[in-house]
């Protein structure tokens, strides 16, 4: 997993969007990180999306 950006925890709606190539990609998951975020997930995918092969 690496990191694809931060989301602003004072809104309540938002998107993160991703410019370039997923290389070999097989999901996109959310995680809850420190303030700051980290070079990699330090908790459990609260939320995992599987993406198509």
């Amino acid at each position: 997993m690496r990191p694809a950006g931060l989301m602003n925890p004072s809104r309540t709606d938002q998107s993160v969007p991703r410019t370039g190539s997923v290389g070999a990609a097989s999901a996109v998951g959310v995680t809850l990180e420190p303030a700051g975020g980290s070079e990699q997930p330090t908790t459990p995918p609260i939320a995992l999306l599987q993406l198509p092969a």
